[in-house]
């Protein structure tokens, strides 16, 4: 019985320790979405700074493959009255929001961004001084190797066609100071 005891002490420490180290290790996420010629999306993740395998979290219409109708669309149902969602949350909620989005952004790190797109509206006048807007971030100062922004106007019509690619680093368990302090702000004494 003690032997049964301590195999299960161990294999509870052993799992306490490899979620430990998967919450300090960062994980990488990369987001790939392409315009041309249909609109698709894919979502990726790397735990483990990148050694587990990639899992796929979400994914649109792959290139070429059409989306289906509906065939038997549901009737429509009568919308009920809801309360406002400012209403049902509490103001000081809604004041530690703000904190809680720097706090996240500010752990979140840019590793790596790819833009290639043809862009065009539809005065050549209006494409002149958008092109004029862009033109400084893709050519006015030398970027990392990590970024590279390949931006072609179209003076001729309107059009936006292309595709992003963007990696992002985060490790889980710092995001564990800005979650705490919202719900102190928000949920804290005296609120």
């Amino acid at each position: 019985m003690a032997l049964l005891l301590a195999i299960i002490l161990w294999l509870l420490l052993a799992m306490l320790f490899l979620v430990g180290v998967a919450l300090m290790t960062p994980v990488f996420v990369r987001v790939h979405l392409s315009t041309s010629p249909q609109f698709a999306y894919r979502v990726e993740m790397r735990a483990l700074a990148g050694l587990a395998p990639r899992l796929t979290l979400a994914e649109g219409p792959r290139k070429g493959s059409a989306a289906k109708p509906d065939p038997d669309p549901e009737p429509a149902k009568p919308k009920q009255r809801r309360v406002p969602l400012l209403k049902r949350v509490h103001g000081s909620v809604v004041r530690a929001v703000p904190s809680l989005i720097l706090g996240l952004l500010h752990r979140i790190h840019l590793t790596e961004l790819h833009i290639d797109a043809d862009y065009g509206l539809g005065d050549p006048a209006d494409t002149g001084q958008l092109c004029g807007l862009l033109m400084p971030l893709q050519y006015a100062n030398p970027m990392p190797a990590s970024v590279s922004l390949d931006l072609r106007p179209d003076f001729t019509r309107a059009i936006l066609n292309g595709s992003l690619t963007a990696v992002v680093r985060v490790t889980l368990a710092s995001l564990f100071v800005p979650l705490s302090r919202f719900a102190w702000r928000a949920f804290g004494p005296g609120r």
